[in-house]
């Protein structure tokens, strides 16, 4: 063998083992090899699944349908009762209560044909009188009694809504103190009488005060919307039964 040949074999086995260790090196490379080639393949097998899964939900996301909303007019939603929308005439009577904190409930029985009545609490929970609201047809006008004397009739208060109407302070006797309001809605004769008066009986001044004052009761009855609150056919004209007794009587003109 040449010296050439010689020289150029040793440069090649320069990087290689020694020929006593060629054998445990070659073991070595291959289990080197082997570990990288499965850190790989774990590697590749978790981009897959990552894969898959962003694609299942992309897939989900825009051909399934999403949830539906809940229509609000098929949900029952719960309200309160009394409340103003189930009951427009409590509606009118409850915020001057409220303000006072006061309590205003049915009373049962809470109404008839023509006619409701509520009960009032003060804020222990006491009762505190009682609001009866009734409802006339009188299209030939009304004679609004005068406190002083019972055959005269009174010339009424007049509002811009068309609402004649008359209010009432009889607090004279300490078991029966009424504010009392009457008004006609003049357009159709549609009236209503609301009397508040305190609890009753007690000789109690304060208990038996009532629970709106004549003005509160007044706004309450000279609101136009009032007499909607009752059907067309109710009406508490005699010989109505069962109609709440007023300490001023609705009597028609004439």
């Amino acid at each position: 063998m040449s010296a050439a040949m010689t020289a150029v074999l040793e440069r090649a086995c320069e990087s290689e083992p020694p020929v006593g260790d060629a054998v445990e090196e070659i073991f070595r490379r291959a289990v080197k090899l082997r570990r990288s080639r499965a850190r790989t393949v774990i590697l590749a097998g978790l981009v897959a699944v990552v894969i898959v899964i962003l694609l299942g939900y992309a897939l989900a996301t825009v051909l399934l349908p999403g949830p539906k909303p809940r229509s609000a007019a098929a949900v029952a939603v719960a309200q309160p009762r009394p409340s103003a929308v189930l009951d427009p005439v409590l509606g009118a009577l409850a915020p001057p209560v409220d303000k006072k904190g006061f309590r205003i409930v049915p009373r049962m029985p809470s109404s008839g044909s023509g006619w409701r009545q509520y009960a009032v609490m003060d804020e222990d929970g006491r009762p505190h009188g009682l609001i009866e609201v009734a409802i006339f047809d009188a299209p030939a006008g009304l004679c609004l009694p005068v406190l002083a004397d019972e055959q005269s009739c009174a010339r009424p208060d007049r509002t811009r809504a068309g609402i004649e109407y008359a209010r009432y302070a009889d607090t004279a006797d300490v078991d029966w103190q009424v504010h009392e309001v009457i008004a006609r809605r003049v357009v159709d004769g549609r009236t209503v009488a609301i009397q508040a008066t305190g609890e009753r009986g007690t000789g109690d001044a304060g208990r038996g005060e009532p629970p709106l004052t004549a003005r509160e009761v007044a706004e309450a009855a000279t609101d136009p919307r009032l007499p909607d609150g009752f059907g067309l056919g109710e009406r508490c004209n005699a010989p109505a039964p069962a109609c709440p007794i007023f300490k001023i009587p609705v009597r028609p003109a004439g």
